[in-house]
């Protein structure tokens, strides 16, 4: 039992998957690529520079991202399955993201689409990892945007309730989903739910069923349930289900949950739930945006969770995507200026190249942070518009 327990705090903490190490104990921060942001410029210009970007970094396949760049600081992984999870979930995001900026039709759409309707296959990786969550996740709700404008729905509808037969399988013993199993590598995951995981899997759930699919309502309500568990009085959440016994952890504190509680928040509130409707929302929008300084921090670090409040890199476009889908939905008279507070915190950070990235991950990084940009500058776009 001791070995085993060693085994495990090595998988989390000296590969730095999910390692929870001390903000003092973290090396300086540092950029890859090129780091230089362009200066702020009008945000349909910064939007067509970002479609663009992707159209130019999309592969002859349809798809997006490789695997074929390294800096030996990615997350742990294994091959093949981690990258072919990768790559259908930054596919998902970047032909969704087309499809809102108007590009739907283009030739990269249209080979994007292609792609995810015969060549979205990912599979659970090993017992420990299940990464493939994250496909079945952005390829199902991506998919249920398309269906509808398909010259022959019958493709897609097929391969959506293929993705969501996986959700089926790879849910958690209690609900919601993991992409990690440390403890029993169960065919059904024996760790318990992450709340933001499950919060995503709840978004693609309700979106596939607003586009027709027969999906479960037990799978949606047990989803729910998890992330219920894990909101906090103050409106930070949990960074999952069996963080529990760590409620006050740095972690679960406000400002290292600001990146994971707007997708909880949105999710929660489509799903109707008691907990949290417009004004538990508007108040999440709001501490992520008088926060922000906390994950902002952890932008661009090469490690996970070495910010302080053990904030991640990853976190950043992820939780302003989010947050941009809750200012979508609100209704309240300061919308606007939200709307550009928010979009003043992804329109400076534009690459020269058009990209957006926050966390740099073999060659997947800059495809999918620039799609959760776009699509979160389209949603601040329209928010800042006369009424």
């Amino acid at each position: 039992m001791a070995l085993r327990i060693l085994l495990i705090l090595s998988l989390a903490g000296v590969v730095g998957c999910e390692s929870m190490r001390p903000a003092s104990a973290a090396p300086p921060p540092r950029s890859f690529d090129r780091p230089e942001p362009v200066s702020a410029r009008p945000i349909d210009q910064a939007i067509a520079e970002g479609v663009e970007f992707l159209k130019q970094s999309q592969n002859d396949d349809g798809s997006w991202g490789t695997g074929l760049q390294t800096r030996g600081t990615e997350i742990y992984h294994q091959v093949p399955g981690s990258h072919d999870a990768f790559r259908v979930a930054t596919t998902a995001l970047a032909v969704k993201a087309l499809r809102e900026a108007g590009a739907a039709g283009s030739d990269a759409h249209v080979r994007g689409v292609r792609y995810l309707v015969e060549h979205s296959e990912a599979r659970r990786d090993t017992g420990t990892l299940i990464y493939n969550i994250w496909a079945h996740f952005y390829a199902l709700e991506t998919l249920a945007g398309e269906v509808n404008d398909a010259a022959d729905p019958a493709p897609v509808l097929r391969r959506m309730e293929w993705h969501l037969d996986r959700l089926r399988r790879y849910e958690s013993y209690a609900g919601g989903w993991n992409y990690y199993d440390f403890v029993a590598q169960a065919q059904k995951p024996s760790l318990e739910a992450t709340s933001f995981g499950s919060a995503a899997g709840v978004a693609a759930l309700l979106a596939a069923r607003d586009a027709g699919l027969q999906v479960p309502q037990v799978l949606i309500d047990r989803a729910v349930r998890r992330i219920e568990e894990c909101r906090l009085p103050d409106g930070a959440y949990l960074y999952g289900s069996d963080y529990r016994w760590d409620p006050t952890g740095v972690h679960n504190q406000v400002k290292g949950s600001t990146g994971r509680m707007q997708a909880c928040n949105y999710a929660l509130w489509r799903a109707g739930s008691k907990l949290v409707g417009p004004t538990e929302s508007l108040a999440g929008l709001k501490t992520l945006l008088d926060n922000h300084e906390w994950i902002e921090v952890a932008r661009k670090r090469p490690y996970p969770h070495e910010a302080w409040y053990a904030n991640s890199g990853y976190y950043y476009y992820f939780g302003h995507y989010y947050a941009a889908r809750v200012l979508e939905q609100l209704e309240t008279p300061d919308k606007s200026e939200l709307a550009r507070r928010l979009a003043g915190y992804i329109l400076p950070h534009q690459e020269v190249d058009g990209s957006w990235w926050d966390y740099a991950m073999w060659d997947y990084h800059k495809p999918y942070g620039t799609a959760y940009a776009i699509m979160s500058l389209l949603r601040c776009r329209d928010a800042m518009m006369p009424r």
